[in-house]
């Protein structure tokens, strides 16, 4: 497969919109959903469902969305129309997306009650599945509109750089929002920003080569057994996993943080964000240079002992009476915020190469499955955030007298980093075709 003419910028950012849009979703939601239906007890805030009702919802709702990621990449895979294999999956799932997303923030009953449960776990339902509809197609594209290994480390950075921005938009505004005109004014103006980019995404798919391989015979079960049976697949996705629910976690914190540990209010929370989300960006093109000159699998390992060292270090915000909370949280939180920009980079392209890993064993192009795998695993690490985060915060306590549980999460985000390291080890596969062929000797 080869693919001679360089894509352009224009069609690169408009494939990347999308990234855009599941930023804005998904720092919305991890960081306010638990401080909306359960807020701290003397935050003045009303109370719609119990803190562990929510982590079960929300755990409920990721294994379903994981499980749904390779079943829709299936699907896809097989999907032939004049729009091509991904498209119609996600012109059809982005106004779900949409209207989910914003519905979220309407409970019906007003106070603790059975009916929000029910609610919230109904509309997850569809949200989830409008996700999934949406991303697993929209990732799949990335290894057929470029077979060469720079390229698409540019539209991952790209993609990186958009995302952080839509990550920007959803936690700069989102808290002082959030304050001022409540959740779901909040969630209508920054959803419809988020629902439009998802449309334009449209505009920058191209799948040059998604027809030229005819798709397997091999049914749905067989294929997933048959890639999860693969050491080096195994060893990716136990490593994002662990790793990349570091992310949701810090984003379901950092309210808590906010409020608890350093004393300030909900919208202040926006600042740590923003935070985040501009070193997250700022520090793309130096994971792109690096990724670009040493091999991913090195460069990964090297963001995952950063990453731990930084959330470590977050344990000890406010201990010093040297300067004010907010300053240390704003000097530490850097040190986990720029590795992280590098985590989604070198994530993406390596399922690109684990897709061509796939081909040189099989014959067969399955990007979507790949994608629907790098979903399974990556959400289940999301749906494990929430029993954490309530299991933590039961266990040592979320109030103002007793804030332990917010600084332990941290600790469980550094462990979590070493785990992931150590499951990737086994991890060998180069970064073209020729060098995964050479190192695993097909």
């Amino acid at each position: 497969m080869k693919n001679q003419t360089p894509l352009s910028l224009k069609t690169i950012i408009l494939y990347n919109l999308a990234a855009f849009s599941f930023n804005v979703y998904d720092t919305i939601l991890y960081a306010w959903i638990p401080y909306f239906y359960a807020p701290p007890k003397d935050s003045g805030l009303t109370s719609y469902i119990p803190l562990a009702a929510i982590g079960i919802i929300l755990a409920g709702g990721r294994i379903l969305d994981a499980v749904s990621d390779t079943l829709i990449g299936y699907l896809s895979d097989r999907t032939h129309t004049r729009w091509g294999r991904r498209k119609p999956y996600i012109f059809i799932s982005n106004p779900i997306l949409f209207l989910a997303f914003i519905l979220i923030w309407l409970p019906p009953v007003t106070g603790i009650s059975s009916m929000n449960i029910l609610y919230l776990a109904v509309v997850l339902f569809f949200y989830y599945w409008g996700y999934t509809g949406v991303l697993i197609p929209w990732f799949a594209v990335l290894p057929e509109m470029s077979d060469r290994n720079q390229e698409r480390v540019k539209i991952a950075s790209i993609g990186v750089a958009i995302g952080v921005l839509g990550a920007l938009i959803g936690g700069g505004l989102s808290g002082p929002l959030f304050q001022m005109v409540g959740a779901f004014p909040m969630a209508l103006v920054l959803g419809s920003v988020a629902f439009i980019s998802g449309e334009l995404t449209l505009f920058g798919i191209k799948e040059p080569h998604g027809d030229r391989i005819a798709p397997s015979k091999i049914g749905f079960v067989e294929v997933v057994k048959e890639v999860f049976c693969d050491r080096q697949v195994l060893c990716f996705s136990f490593m994002v996993m662990f790793v990349q629910l570091t992310y949701q976690l810090m984003l379901m914190n950092v309210p808590y943080t906010t409020t608890l540990i350093l004393g300030r209010k909900e919208a202040d929370a926006s600042l740590l964000m923003a935070e985040v989300i501009i070193l997250m960006a700022a520090s793309t093109p130096l994971w792109y240079w690096l990724l670009k000159k040493f091999p991913k699998r090195q460069v990964f390992r090297f963001i995952i002992v950063a990453m731990g060292v930084g959330f470590t270090l977050n344990f000890f915000t406010g201990y010093s009476k040297t300067v004010s909370p907010l300053i240390q949280a704003m000097l530490i939180f850097p040190l986990a915020a720029i590795p992280l920009g590098g985590m989604f980079t070198a994530a993406i392209g390596i399922i690109a190469d684990l897709t061509d890993y796939d081909q040189l064993k099989s014959g067969q192009r399955r990007e979507a499955i790949y994608y629907g795998i790098y979903g399974i695993v990556r959400k289940t690490g999301w749906a494990l955030c929430s029993l954490i985060l309530a299991g933590v915060f039961s266990a040592f306590g979320y109030s103002a007298e007793n804030p332990l549980g917010v600084r332990v999460i941290w600790l469980v985000c550094a462990l979590s980093c070493l785990i992931g390291l150590l499951v990737f080890i086994p991890y060998k596969l180069g970064d073209s075709k020729e060098e995964t062929k050479k190192i695993m000797g097909l």
